[in-house]
């Protein structure tokens, strides 16, 4: 696998991600630096990077390629954007980095950087069209996605650093700066994200959305540490923004789920988020985990392709986690191809659809994961790595029923206990019913070797007789079957017997 490494200096904060990969097949994000900068504060009308930013972020530089140059990273992609982009002195900036840390400091155009944070969109949610929305220290982006394809941008100065000293003299701030932050976001932007379009699902990247998601998250006492997919509801947003604008700046900063470092501007940022959120007609910001360091990383996974984009999120998401852990092609597509078998001849049982036929297909393909830690509880260990990280296209709570799935598949029932809050009313049964199913897949592949070519199942009341078409001899798999079908007899209430058939 390559490594390579993506350099952000942003107008708060400088970042260094790792990307191990190998191209077109999978990838994993294996190291981050961070360096709180504040390039953009006290520009002031001048518009100049201030003497102390700018030797900090100098120095914040030199480290970076001196990891780079310490770790063996076979590339280097460093970008700057918006206070670097607007500031007087930026060139001055850019050839002071070249000669002190070696570094080609390359400064993206506003409409590079919005399209770059569509395409992390594009790659790691499952929607087609929508608005992706980017508030940082000093600006903010939103740009319309079509068929998964950046068409237009807009940036404007109103990051949450920018409009923080322009508004907020003092703390907490008063309410009539509060409106006057409010009526300057929508007089600056408001025709131009009504110009959009309304309704279209609001994806929103970068750390002033991330870390307002984390409040929610704490003050809901939400069962899981993902961010990706993450849904801030209006409600939720407009309390959280009227909270952090009555604190003061002490408040925020034992608020938590808080990063602490932003408590002097989160509140800033959290009213131009909710300000576009409204303007968008959107009924949530969905948190994205991945943003401008993807984009560009992107670009290296999938070399040949223009725009570099995954044919399909969720089905690349699901083999990547799986090429990273465990990967047995062969049995787990066999797996798959029983599994799904029964779902489809079962039909008449539990009338389920497209949801729950591509939510057992990835259990199917993830089942065996936890194998990468160990075998006799690698079922348990499975579930961990399927909730551990983003499963890029999937909701939280089709996450939750895939990993519940994955520990179930060997014994026991899938127990939802700590991820209530990701699931709905009718999950339970749900999940029996499909983790009874892949259970059964699963012994009916017991000797690895595909000895069941096909399964007929046929119903008589409340007895279901699964036939076995074998390839040879499946005496192993029958038996296995029949010793693990209990769940299935009792998740739809049934006999349940498994027996060879003729072809």
């Amino acid at each position: 696998m390559k490594r390579v490494a993506i350099i952000d200096l942003g107008s708060n904060a400088c970042r260094l991600a790792v990307y191990a990969y190998e191209e077109g097949r999978r990838f994993a994000q294996v190291d981050e630096l961070r360096q709180s900068i504040r390039l953009a504060a006290g520009t002031g009308s001048g518009n100049v990077i201030r003497a102390e930013a700018f030797e900090k972020g100098v120095e914040i530089l030199r480290a970076f390629k001196a990891y780079c140059d310490a770790t063996g990273i076979d590339a280097i992609r460093a970008t700057a954007t918006s206070a670097a982009r607007d500031a007087a002195n930026g060139a001055v900036f850019l050839a002071a980095v070249k000669a002190r840390a070696g570094l080609e400091l390359e400064i993206l155009p506003g409409e590079e950087e919005a399209a770059l944070g569509t395409l992390a969109v594009a790659n790691s949610q499952a929607f087609s069209d929508a608005l992706v929305l980017d508030v940082g220290g000093g600006s903010a982006q939103l740009s319309l996605m079509s068929g998964r394809r950046f068409v237009q941008g807009q940036s404007w100065p109103i990051g949450g650093v920018r409009m923080s000293e322009a508004h907020f003299t003092s703390d907490p701030p008063k309410k009539k700066e509060v409106r006057a932050l409010e009526e300057h976001v929508e007089r600056l932007v408001g025709r131009g994200v009504k110009g959009f379009g309304q309704g279209l699902p609001l994806v929103g990247i970068g750390g002033t959305v991330r870390n307002l998601a984390r409040i929610d998250q704490a003050r809901r006492a939400y069962p899981s540490h993902l961010l990706h997919g993450y849904v801030l509801e209006p409600a939720a947003l407009e309390q959280i923004t009227k909270e952090l604008c009555d604190k003061s700046f002490d408040e925020r900063r034992a608020m938590p789920g808080l990063n602490g470092e932003r408590a002097d501007v989160i509140a800033a940022g959290a009213v131009v988020v909710h300000k576009i959120l409204e303007l968008s007609g959107s009924s949530g910001v969905i948190v994205s985990g991945q943003g401008l360091r993807e984009g560009l990383f992107y670009r290296y996974l999938l070399p040949n392709s223009d725009p570099p984009l995954l044919p399909e999120v969720r089905a690349f998401s699901v083999a990547n986690l799986v090429r990273h852990h465990y990967d047995v092609p062969t049995h787990n597509a066999h797996v798959e191809r029983l599994a799904l078998q029964l779902f489809d001849q079962l039909y008449p049982l539990h009338h389920y659809g497209r949801f729950e036929r591509e939510l057992i297909q990835a259990a199917a393909q993830l089942h065996d994961i936890g194998m990468a830690i160990e075998y006799h509880e690698h079922h348990a260990h499975g579930q961990y790595l399927v909730m551990s990280s983003p499963l890029y296209g999937f909701t939280h709570r089709e996450q939750a029923l895939i990993g519940l799935m994955v520990g179930a598949h060997r014994k026991g029932r899938p127990d939802p206990s700590g991820l209530g809050g990701m699931l709905v009313p009718g999950d339970g049964d749900r999940l029996d019913r499909l983790s009874a199913m892949l259970r059964l897949a699963e012994y009916l592949e017991r000797s690895k070797a595909q000895r069941v070519k096909a399964l007929r199942c046929q119903i008589d009341g409340r007895y279901l007789q699964v036939q076995v078409i074998p390839d040879g001899s499946a005496f192993v798999e029958v038996q296995a079957a029949n010793e693990k079908s209990e769940l299935l007899a009792k998740a739809f209430a049934l006999e349940v017997e498994v027996v060879l058939g003729a072809e």
